[in-house]
């Protein structure tokens, strides 16, 4: 599934045999006291799309990565190894995102895997992980099917699509009688699992729900909107990208709709701000992205990540909490090789990272999922809860 996901501006790199080889940073007078010759080094491989129309986004889970490996190596790292950073450009192409987990296989310090940023090359890339015996953390894919195909060595961070839409479904609706909702999604490649996942979640808590699914390149957004009418709703989900359904939900204004909107996590960008902001005033937008600026565990990582990328973003974000997991995973199960990682990964636990709290069922999906609601105002989102209150932000 072809999402813009997450991810922010780091050097783009050759794919395959040309990759850039991993970096390590070792700081002089930090405490890290060993040479860096004397040290074993561990490795990252980060493959994704650093490249193209998409490559500004991969750069941005790269940057994530590095400021994650940088800190540990500052401030963390135990006197035997260091860790290193190794980016893999995938170029968008199904084909390449497989075969670098070949060229990362070949790199024998290289003990994770971080990828891949599009959900095509993610599950292109799946079965040579396993093949390889790489723990791999998704860090921008939603697309239910990664973690339906059976794989036990692949961890996702962000919650999947049907999970989202649940989530936003039981937080949105909450404390509201006499719903008649309706989720609107084209066939493409996002908005049907999660628009199907509100309407499941608002039927299990009593209102009336409907999900309607238009044909992508073929849809007039006035017709859908007429559609949409015909139905009296007073709750419309739009599930899908800003790109797609902005139109539908500009025509729906125009078409004498008053009710209230939602937005799935396509919505979570500056488009829809600058270009629907007024038909969507103060709507609630899903993200998984928590508001780092109210996580009290975090206030110190955040002012250092900040000082290294100027600006976090959400692709950023969860690439330096990516990198956070594969570290606190072989730090806490002694690992320095592939087997002992993902053995210390599979046998469960806890890990607390910049974006959230962190324990995985059997799929490797996250025991406890979460998305955070946002409002849209005039010219931002303002934070408005999370789905669940867990007490990671306040």
């Amino acid at each position: 599934m072809k999402r813009r996901e997450f991810v922010a501006a780091a050097a783009a790199t050759a794919a395959g045999a040309f990759a850039s080889p991993a970096r390590a940073q070792i700081i002089p007078g930090q405490p890290i006291q060993n040479s860096p010759q004397s040290l074993q080094q561990l490795t990252i491989a980060v493959n994704v799309t650093l490249s193209g129309s998409l490559g500004k986004y991969g750069q941005e889970v790269v940057k994530g990565v590095q400021a994650a490996v940088d800190e540990t190596n500052r401030f963390n790292a135990p006197i035997s190894h260091v860790w290193g950073m190794r980016p893999l450009d995938d170029r968008n192409d199904p084909g390449l995102a497989a075969s670098n987990a070949n060229v990362a296989a070949a790199d024998f310090s290289v003990i994770g895997m971080i990828g891949n940023l599009t959900g095509p090359m993610t599950l292109a890339a799946l079965s040579r992980y396993a093949n390889m015996g790489f723990a791999v953390i998704v860090p921008t894919v939603t697309t239910d099917a990664v973690t339906k195909r059976g794989f036990h060595n692949v961890y996702r961070l962000p919650a999947k699509d049907s999970t989202a839409g649940r989530l936003f479904a039981s937080a949105a609706l909450e404390g509201k009688r006499s719903i008649a909702a309706i989720a609107v999604s084209f066939d493409g490649d996002y908005g049907y699992d999660v628009g199907n996942g509100f309407v499941q979640r608002a039927r299990a808590d009593r209102h009336a729900a409907e999900l309607l699914l238009f044909p992508l390149n073929t849809t007039d957004p006035a017709q859908a909107a007429r559609t949409v009418l015909d139905r009296s709703p007073n709750y419309i989900f739009l599930a899908g990208k800003t790109a797609e359904m902005g139109p539908v939900a500009e025509a729906l204004r125009l078409g004498g709709y008053t009710g209230e909107f939602g937005a799935a996590d396509g919505f979570y960008n500056s488009a829809t701000l600058t270009t629907y902001g007024r038909t969507l005033q103060g709507a609630y937008v899903a993200s998984p992205m928590p508001p780092i600026d109210r996580i009290p565990s975090a206030v110190q990582l955040v002012t250092d990540f900040e000082r290294e990328v100027s600006q976090i973003t959400t692709q950023s974000a969860f690439g330096y909490a990516s990198a956070q997991l594969l570290i606190a995973a072989a730090q806490r199960g002694n690992a320095a090789s592939r087997q002992s990682l993902l053995i210390s990964l599979q046998s469960g636990g806890t890990f607390t990272t910049l974006v959230g709290q962190f324990a995985f069922n059997i799929s490797g999906d996250p025991l406890i999922p979460n998305i955070y609601l946002y409002t849209v105002g005039t010219d931002s989102f303002k934070f408005a809860r999370p789905a669940i209150r867990t007490g990671f932000v306040f």
